[in-house]
């Protein structure tokens, strides 16, 4: 997060942050090095097209796959549940799964609020960032690049 804190400082404020002897391209880099790493991005543009909606079922299984999208899964049964989590962990060891117990999918959302913000803006201003730092017109094209 620091990385992008820079990131945006230079590109939107034409300010330095907390990286300021590092050049464009170096800050650059080490963003997209992280989060080749991390998968940031992909992670936060899959939650925002989550197709699944969190039921009122009590328990539900969130399963974020390596490339970022997020599926929602609900069980009526924590038993139920249990059994899906302990498979789809065996059929899935690459994803990140969470198994939540909550009494309506309002609470599933206030408790997991940081996976279902809507981070488009974030992501949006951060791959302008990118391309105005590279000097190219497409943070797609920047990840190529570099």
């Amino acid at each position: 997060m620091a990385l992008a804190s820079e990131i945006l400082a230079r590109a939107h404020e034409e300010l330095k942050g907390p990286f300021p002897e590092k050049s464009d391209r170096e800050v650059l880099e080490e963003f997209l090095a992280v989060d080749k790493e991390l998968s940031l991005l992909k992670t936060l543009r899959g939650l925002n097209q989550a197709k699944s909606e969190v039921s009122d079922k009590k328990n539900t299984i969130l399963i974020f796959s390596d490339k970022g999208a997020l599926e929602v899964r609900s069980f009526r049964d924590a038993t139920d549940a249990l059994r899906a989590l302990f498979i789809l962990e065996e059929q899935m060891p690459h994803n990140d799964i969470v198994l939540v117990r909550a009494d309506s999918s309002k609470e599933v959302r206030l408790a997991f609020r940081n996976y279902f913000s809507d981070a488009r803006e974030f992501i949006r201003l951060i791959d302008n960032a990118c391309a105005k730092l590279s000097g190219h017109t497409s943070s797609k094209r920047v990840r190529k690049i570099l």
